[in-house]
């Protein structure tokens, strides 16, 4: 036991330093060639966690956890909190969707003993530590929660998320989703991002500006994932969104007069990807999305002659079907 909760503090030590990654390894201590006395890899700002490590200390942590949850924050020690703190580290790094856990970390926060700003830093590490954490939807609602509560709901006053973090979501959200296809909670973290984009565009805020070139990089950032994943759907539904919500938002454009946030952009794209890869079904699902989330005639129109040049096939003729039946019924 002793052993197990001087590797247990060993581990919150490092992930309490300014890292890069934290990663769960596959397979056991000696696979990796760690140190005995310091069983885990900690190599230039990256840590890796043998996964066989993180079993063994579970049961010691999960004790830790029980011991102190049920005590009331008001008379915690310090070293009570920080004992609780490296439990629930552990416990989500072997068991990501640990609510528990979870819990007694926002109870830290409430009650003082952990900032929002290394928690986000922890639940980075945490989502981008495996597959199976980046698909977790209780962490993305927990990093959720912090913003809320830091920044939203503020505890000082009620405010904005600033315009470095949501730029800076954008860019982890699609990391997430790269080790993580199709990874729904992360796009739905997306959405939230971008509510908080839309509110601060349509306000009176001077800063109306910043937070409509976050949309912009968004934007582009999402063009070219589209160019290197011709098969993900859910990110062209999310594109189209983003066009619909921002792109009528002229006083804020005509400050910005070299941008392209248009339907007009998007079937471009999407035509240009199609004279290239015109077997793949999201793609013509793309195309779709985007004829029906325009609702513009002029853009329809030309919508149609772009179909008409590109390569015949049964997604071709379905497409065609489809907006025949939609005019019908306008």
């Amino acid at each position: 036991m002793d052993d197990d909760l001087k590797i247990i503090t060993a581990i919150t030590d490092a992930l309490n330093t300014s890292l890069d990654t934290a990663e769960v390894l596959p397979g056991t201590i000696e696979q990796w060639q760690t140190n005995p006395a310091v069983p885990f890899l900690l190599v230039e700002k990256h840590l890796g966690l043998p996964q066989k490590l993180l079993y063994k200390i579970y049961p010691c942590a999960s004790s830790l956890l029980k011991r102190f949850r049920s005590s009331s924050l008001t008379d915690t020690s310090s070293r009570e909190a920080n004992a609780l703190l490296e439990a629930s580290s552990i416990i989500l790094f072997t068991n990501p969707a640990h609510q528990s856990a979870l819990n007694q970390r926002k109870r830290l926060i409430l009650a003082g003993y952990r900032s929002v700003k290394q928690e986000l830093s922890f639940s980075k590490l945490l989502l981008s530590s495996s597959r199976v954490a980046s698909k977790q939807s209780i962490l993305w609602d927990h990093r959720r929660w912090l913003f809320e509560f830091e920044y939203i709901n503020g505890r000082n006053r009620p405010g904005l998320i600033p315009t470095t973090m949501l730029q800076n979501e954008v860019e982890f959200i699609l990391q997430s989703c790269e080790s993580y296809p199709r990874n729904y909670y992360a796009w739905a973290h997306w959405e939230f991002c971008m509510d908080g984009c839309r509110e601060a565009c349509t306000s009176s805020s001077t800063a109306q500006l910043d937070y409509f070139r976050v949309v912009i990089f968004a934007f582009g950032q999402l063009l070219r994932w589209m160019e290197y994943h011709i098969s993900d759907h859910t990110a062209a539904h999310h594109l189209c969104r983003l066009v619909s919500r921002f792109h009528a938002l002229e006083t804020v454009q005509e400050q910005l007069s070299d941008i392209n946030l248009t339907f007009s952009r998007l079937s471009e794209q999407a035509v240009s990807l199609l004279t290239r890869y015109a077997d793949h079904e999201a793609l013509w699902m793309y195309l779709r999305a985007i004829w029906a989330a325009s609702e513009d005639r002029v853009i329809r129109e030309k919508l149609d002659i772009s179909v008409t040049s590109l390569p015949p096939c049964q997604y071709h003729d379905k497409l065609v079907s489809w907006c025949t039946l939609v005019k019908q019924s306008e």
